[in-house]
């Protein structure tokens, strides 16, 4: 099946960017390779792709017991699904047939919303940082502002580090010196109008450009530095139950 541009989509510029990506694919393409093919992010391509009517491949039953077998069940469905080539549904089937129980991040996160559910009153205002120091995640940035802002909580984020980042710097350079996703970081780029990255991550040459070291440099310093004033940092409250 052709990919054809969906009636009620209104048009913009990057959907048509996407449009064209996704209709130069030859067919057949599981998610894998077509993210190779494109050198754009998994979860970006899978959802684009389904959005324009582009038919990946279902590998639930080509799959092989001996796969499965292999398969870390702490890891997360997402990078189970992008190993083996699959939907994160089919993954999370799986799971549950075989009775593995939730990752250990899923874990954590079902944790931590335990957490802010039963101290929602003391944790509005609270910096991001103070809840991740409260409740002894081990969370991402990122996953712990989205929980909060689920269960409506308004953390205090004046004095996030993450103001002030580099943003010269690729995307997937700033995620991973910051231990967050290149998504969260091209979200808040958007939000913060930075404008593009000076440097692309996909130029070979990148890592022989001086100034681009530089930058990488300090900005991993000052990801160190704001680690360590988060372990470092007092309560501003009482210790919470």
């Amino acid at each position: 099946m052709m990919t054809s541009w969906p009636t009620t989509l209104k048009k913009t510029a990057i959907r048509q960017e996407w449009f064209a990506k996704i209709s130069r694919l030859p067919p057949g393409l599981n998610l894998r390779k077509a993210a190779r093919m494109l050198r754009e992010p998994y979860g970006a391509v899978r959802r684009w792709g389904v959005l324009f009517g582009y038919q990946f491949p279902d590998r639930r039953r080509t799959v092989s017991r001996e796969e499965w077998a292999g398969v870390d069940w702490e890891m997360r469905d997402a990078e189970i699904a992008r190993g083996l080539g699959v939907t994160r549904e089919c993954v999370r089937l799986v799971r549950k047939a075989r009775g593995m129980g939730p990752s250990a991040a899923q874990a954590a996160t079902k944790e931590l919303e335990s957490f802010i559910i039963a101290n929602c009153d003391r944790l509005h205002g609270l910096l991001v940082e103070e809840v991740i120091h409260h409740s002894g995640t081990e969370l991402p940035y990122h996953v712990v502002r989205r929980l909060l802002r689920e269960n409506d909580i308004r953390p205090h984020e004046a004095q996030s580090p993450l103001r002030d980042i580099d943003w010269r710097l690729p995307n997937r350079d700033l995620a991973s010196l910051w231990g967050t996703s290149p998504r969260y970081i091209a979200n808040l780029r958007a939000r913060q109008a930075a404008g593009p990255a000076q440097w692309s991550a996909r130029n070979g040459e990148i890592k022989r450009n001086r100034a681009y070291a530089n930058a990488m440099a300090h900005e991993k310093q000052k990801a160190m530095r704001a680690r360590k004033q988060r372990r470092r940092s007092p309560a501003r409250q009482a210790v919470l139950v």
